[in-house]
């Protein structure tokens, strides 16, 4: 099999372990509905990430600086935001570690 395709393999099993009432899932959720501007590459949107995982508080910043990539703030956007439930950003990420660490793939 095609690395692509091995990947993209990989990936499906990921999203199809979660718990679709995760903290995970509704992190994914928000990625999926949120839009960057055709020119956004995606080492940038790789760097922004990989800050957040450094910085897990920063959550909301990051999800703010995610939506607005491509300068219109949707409401599928504000829906899946709001769905998160952020309540304490370490506390909401920390759980998000922890559902990783129990999935089995």
């Amino acid at each position: 099999m095609k690395l692509d395709k091995f990947l993209l393999v990989q990936n499906m099993a990921f999203l199809i372990s979660i718990p679709p009432e995760s903290n995970l899932a509704k992190l994914l959720s928000f990625c999926l509905v949120a839009k960057a501007r055709k020119n956004t590459s995606g080492a940038e949107i790789i760097k922004m990430t990989c800050e957040l995982m450094e910085n897990p508080s920063n959550l909301p910043y990051w999800t703010q600086d995610v939506m607005g990539l491509d300068l219109d703030y949707s409401t599928e956007e504000w829906k899946a935001l709001g769905e998160m439930g952020i309540k304490d950003a370490g506390e909401f990420m920390a759980t998000v570690w922890q559902e990783l660490e129990n999935l089995s793939l």
